[in-house]
């Protein structure tokens, strides 16, 4: 390998400039130090002494309450009171800081410094320090605390830019309703202010309500799709109609109804018309093995052409009359669910039902 001459690699490098533009870099390391067992996070300071992790497990959200290990291991070397110990531990879990506690020493106070106890500021010097050796931007989140202004965060940025960061990340205190890490603090403050909101308990429904019916041709049939309203014009409950009263159709209709219609009356700081906006996100394009109509008219499954109803809804399609006035005919009459190949092609003739699809028959 021949020998390099750095000196002119340097100086073609003043002159030209250079390809590889971000050589190095810092990547976030967060999840995977905790994983580890490791209690720092690079550059980042420690988040909090005790805090609580959101885990999504599967669209359930699981709460993994955490404390420093280090730090419980400080207080039993410098604090021989238990009971003493135990309260310390208590009071640092729900402010997540031990700054303000006056029962931990002062030398374990000023080495358990975490992310809440730094201002902005020195956040952002700690970010521009190491962006001057880094040529990619860093991953570092810039904390504010609850009372953080417009102005405060204003001046964090116009700080990194002249300092030369290459990008920030500001995290300004409950302001989100879902994060990854929270204290315990932030989280009862989350709860009362949905108390304080009224969001503790599914809606009750009053006694009457008024609403719209769309009707669009799906591959399980024509479907009804109902949604009533509350006095604010909010869309409040869903009721779905398909196929023949008890047959396995009208029950996953009347299912997927019930549970649109308990999004929209969960307690929540989104609106009515945001859930349900994402519900037609969720429903929509959901593909099936008999999809109905072309381009633009096609619904390819029951929870598609629900999406499409409710989209009208909410003023994000064509109305379904033009849909309806190119009837495509169904390749099959029209049938209940199969038990065996799951189509809906399960027809009664004879006084026996068979599947169209696989030859299934119960007779």
């Amino acid at each position: 390998m021949p020998e390099l001459d750095w000196g002119s690699i340097a100086e073609g490098i003043r002159r030209y400039g250079i390809r590889n533009a971000t050589q190095t870099t810092i990547a976030p390391t967060g999840t995977r130090s905790t994983i580890a067992g490791i209690e720092a996070y690079g550059c980042e300071p420690v988040f909090a002494l005790a805090y609580v992790r959101h885990m999504n497990d599967n669209g359930e959200d699981i709460e993994l309450k955490y404390t420093s290990p280090l730090f419980r291991q400080a207080l039993d070397e410098t604090v021989p009171d238990e009971e003493t110990c135990l309260q310390i531990i208590e009071m640092v879990t729900a402010a997540g800081s031990c700054q303000a506690v006056e029962a931990v020493p002062e030398t374990v106070r000023h080495a358990f410094v975490v992310a809440q106890d730094i201002a902005a500021e020195e956040h952002v010097r700690m970010q521009a320090a190491l962006q001057a050796f880094v040529d990619a931007s860093i991953s570092k989140t810039i904390n504010f605390p609850a009372d953080a202004t417009p102005d405060d965060v204003a001046h964090a940025f116009q700080l990194a830019w002249e300092l030369g960061c290459k990008g920030l990340t500001v995290y300004v205190t409950g302001s989100r309703e879902r994060v990854v890490l929270e204290t315990e603090k932030t989280r009862k403050a989350k709860q009362r202010r949905w108390r304080e909101m009224g969001l503790t308990k599914v809606r009750p429904r009053p006694h009457t309500l008024e609403g719209k019916t769309y009707r669009v041709l799906t591959p399980l049939g024509t479907a009804y799709t109902t949604v009533n309203v509350n006095g604010d014009g909010e869309p409040f409950e869903v009721f779905l109609n398909v196929g023949k009263a008890g047959s396995d159709t009208a029950a996953v209709a009347e299912a997927i109804g019930r549970l649109i219609s308990l999004v929209l009356r969960l307690p929540s700081p989104l609106s009515s018309s945001k859930r349900l906006n994402q519900v037609v996100r969720q429903l929509r394009a959901i593909g099936g093995g008999r999809p109905l109509g072309f381009g633009r008219d096609r619904v390819r499954s029951l929870p598609d052409g629900v999406a499409q109803a409710l989209a009208e809804f909410l003023g994000l399609a064509d109305s379904a009359e033009k849909r309806s006035d190119s009837e495509q005919l169904p390749l099959f009459p029209e049938g209940d669910l199969c038990p065996d190949c799951g189509q809906a092609t399960l027809v009664s003739e004879e006084g026996c039902r068979h599947c169209y699809t696989c030859g299934y028959g119960d007779c």
